[in-house]
């Protein structure tokens, strides 16, 4: 799902960072920057600081939550793991994801049953400054068609 809005992180109390595995990227509950027990692989390793952190977009329609991961951060913020040291960003970097931006995004939707519940969340999956073309209200440049040709009596008229 692509859409154009006004991207801006809203909640300064978050976290920015979470703790993945070195081997299979997936998230833990490991502590410090200590080696942990992957459960998914099975391993001793060390953990990875990766980015993530929720940003509120809006456009005429209203406004959602959406998450941002480290690959999109990067590259839409120049954000990297080196930037979120001991789990906090620093002040500059703050005033960056506060700012508003237009942009577009794409977006990944995910929905997730518990407990009876269906709960709907929003992914960034790429973000961009460009700008949406502007529409078209004629039909030829709709279906890219050429437009018609003249009849004869235009023809003649416009000789």
């Amino acid at each position: 799902m692509s859409t154009q809005g006004i991207a801006k992180v809203t909640d300064f109390a978050q976290s920015f960072y979470y703790l993945a595995c070195s081997i299979c990227k997936r998230a833990t509950n490991a502590y410090g920057n200590g080696d942990f027990w992957c459960n998914y692989c099975a391993k001793k390793v060390p953990a990875l600081t990766k980015i993530k952190f929720n940003i509120q977009i809006t456009d005429e329609t209203g406004s959602i939550e959406a998450a941002v991961f480290s690959e999109v951060a990067a590259k839409a913020y120049s954000i990297t793991q080196a930037d979120a040291i001991d789990g906090k960003l620093a002040l500059p970097v703050l005033h960056k994801l506060g700012d508003p931006r237009k942009c577009i995004m794409t977006l990944k939707v995910y929905m997730h049953n518990y407990a009876g519940r269906s709960e709907i969340k929003f992914n960034a999956h790429s973000m961009s400054a460009e700008d949406l073309p502007k529409p078209t209200n004629r039909f030829e440049e709709l279906l890219a068609l050429p437009p018609n040709a003249p009849n004869k009596k235009e023809q003649e008229r416009r000789a």
